[in-house]
């Protein structure tokens, strides 16, 4: 792999690290909030929310300064909120830390989607996009198993302190290998196109609401089996949770053949074999089996990144004059998804347990494999 390419995975890492790390914490975390359900999601969501807000602005941010540019100064911006987190003296202050994490990885999110769309022609870009969600999966995976990791034998506050260090070397090697800017600022007409344009493509309407549930999904999912898998009879600490996300190495080994599958197949038929492939997998953890469970798990992770996929690919290609802003509504439209799916579940946890998530989660994913087909065979405005 040319350091090009590892560079857009290294990204994907960057931008997932600090993200969900803390849902492996949760079972420190809820000590720390008084055994509220709901606070302990909103750690996780507060993060989610931070991005939802600034992704728009990072989009067009790429758009004029640069998006390799914007991509590394956000990779080392997104190590102070890591420190903040490992000092706060309350849950309302490591909130607060969590929120400011979020507001600094779109930086990351929002800009390199449309960076590795501007790099390579679009059959190219698909499997170097499948390659940077493979990074994305890579990353929350390590934030997720070096912060369990340190937190069992060191508290939850170093655990934080770790994923900054994590995330300063990540940067140091993105800044150091990723190319310059093939499109340069302003040069794709960007600043002349309106910013609520790509709300007129109904192909991008529907991938801004699939992008909604597909990561209310997958915070809802990883939040809550957390929760569940710490509760009798599993009785998981921070450490054994935190290889559970081992499920997610299976997603990045695989979804970079997503790439390959939607040159061949298409995004629509990608994205409902993928939803197929996460329901079923989601429903595979209903049974009483810490085996199955994982197995489940893994399956519904990989459809999640693939489905992904297939929603990036199409937001980076589908208009080329203002790309920033396209991939920035989706990223915040993503990531809006997943500050509800932290929260929203709570109730359903409380009064139903696992089996109310998951009916939820898989409401969730048949309205974003309706709706993203249904968008996907619209015709697109005549516009570029």
């Amino acid at each position: 792999m040319d350091r090009r390419r590892l560079a857009v995975f290294l990204c994907g890492a960057a931008a997932f690290v600090p993200l969900y790390a803390p849902q492996s914490l949760l079972p420190l975390l809820r000590l720390f909030v008084g055994h509220n359900a709901a606070m302990a999601g909103a750690i996780v969501s507060a993060g989610t929310a931070g991005v939802a807000l600034a992704a728009p602005f990072m989009g067009r941010l790429g758009d004029r300064l640069g998006r390799r540019n914007v991509i590394t100064l956000a990779a080392f911006l997104a190590a102070l909120p890591s420190l903040l987190s490992a000092l706060a003296p309350t849950p309302a202050l490591l909130i607060a830390a969590r929120l400011l994490e979020g507001l600094a990885l779109p930086g990351i999110f929002a800009v390199t989607v449309a960076y590795t769309a501007d790099q390579w022609p679009p059959a190219e870009a698909r499997p170097v996009t499948a390659l940077y969600v493979a990074g994305t999966i890579f990353g929350g995976f390590c934030g997720r198993l070096v912060s369990g990791l340190i937190a069992e034998f060191s508290g939850w506050r170093l655990a934080f302190f770790g994923l900054a260090v994590l995330q300063l070397l990540l940067a140091v090697l993105i800044r150091a290998w990723l190319a310059p800017d093939r499109v340069q600022p302003r040069a794709n007409g960007a600043a002349r196109v309106p910013f609520t344009a790509p709300l007129s493509h109904p192909g991008l309407r529907a991938m801004y609401a699939t992008g909604f549930m597909m990561l209310f999904a997958l915070v809802a999912g990883f939040t809550y089996v957390s929760l569940r898998l710490a509760d009798a009879p599993f009785l998981l600490g921070p450490g054994a949770l935190s290889a559970i996300f081992v499920v997610y190495l299976v997603g990045a080994l695989t979804t970079p053949v997503s790439g390959r599958l939607l040159n061949r197949y298409g995004h629509g038929a990608v994205l409902t074999g993928a939803w197929i492939a996460a329901i079923t997998g989601l429903l595979i953890t209903l049974l009483p089996s810490l085996a199955l469970t994982i197995v489940g798990l893994a399956l519904f992770s990989a459809g999640i990144f693939f489905a992904q996929t297939a929603a990036t690919t199409f937001v980076g290609e589908a208009m080329p004059a203002a790309r920033g802003a396209a991939v920035g509504l989706y990223v915040t439209s993503y990531y809006l998804g997943g500050s509800v799916g932290g929260v929203l579940p709570a109730p359903l946890w409380t009064h139903f347990g696992w089996a109310g998530v998951v009916a939820l989660i898989c409401t969730a994913g048949m309205m974003s494999m309706l709706v993203g087909r249904y968008g996907l065979r619209r015709p697109a405005p005549s516009r570029g």
